[in-house]
């Protein structure tokens, strides 16, 4: 969630689509965002996004996919549903439900088409997912889709920060992948983006999505 109303800020998009608002903070720049949307019940989408700033991302997933069924039988707009799926599969994900997190971001992706949003939110969420199960080859396809919408908006000048991060996991996928000439063309990119940031942003706290970081419950059994 802190990673979509900007990429969570920038991964916090429903509840804020948040880069998981760095590459939010891609979105926001581009003046795309999506409204808000009061439900009729428990704000669960607001629950996700409290519980994964606390740290709870068991929390975080049971409320997110409260919030799918919501919106998805509520009948609520495209926009609306996908930030709500693009927010369960990132909590997914750190929980380590791997398939699972790629079902929900690809409906994220394709709802976004329908409406014609920014659609690289979903594609660098799925190269991350990717690359933490070590899926080299299909995660450095989803960072090449992704960067070629980030350079088209020019988001290495707006959200420098973000922006390297990213080509840091891309040279990460290209290497893994055996590809080590264009890991090193991406590794010396993401050096000129950080040499002309100052250290207040250098501080900046990481855009990433923590995926495969809590899987206790998972490991428990427990769903």
């Amino acid at each position: 969630m802190i990673f979509r109303q900007c990429f969570l800020q920038m991964i916090r998009f429903s509840t804020g689509w948040v880069m998981g608002c760095a590459l939010s903070g891609l979105l926001s720049v581009a003046g795309c965002s999506v409204p808000e949307r009061k439900p009729s019940g428990p704000d669960y989408a607001a629950l996700g996004g409290a519980a994964a700033v606390r740290g709870d991302w068991d929390g975080a997933r049971r409320a997110f996919g409260q919030a799918v069924l919501v919106a998805d039988q509520s009948g609520w707009p495209a926009s609306h549903r996908a930030a709500m799926h693009f927010d369960y599969g990132r909590a997914l994900g750190v929980t380590c439900y791997y398939p699972e997190a790629e079902r929900e971001l690809s409906l994220a992706y394709d709802l976004d088409i329908l409406t014609g949003h920014y659609r690289y939110p979903a594609l660098i969420e799925l190269a991350r997912l990717s690359l933490v199960q070590r899926q080299y080859a299909a995660s450095a396809k989803y960072f090449s889709r992704a960067l070629d919408a980030l350079d088209r908006m020019e988001l290495a000048r707006k959200v420098p920060f973000a922006y390297a991060e990213v080509l840091d996991d891309y040279a990460l996928a290209l290497g893994g992948a055996g590809d080590a000439d264009a890991a090193t063309h991406i590794i010396d990119r993401a050096a000129k983006v950080r040499a002309g940031l100052d250290e207040a942003v250098r501080a900046q706290a990481t855009s990433r999505t923590p995926y495969g970081k809590h899987c206790g419950q998972l490991a428990a059994g427990a769903r």
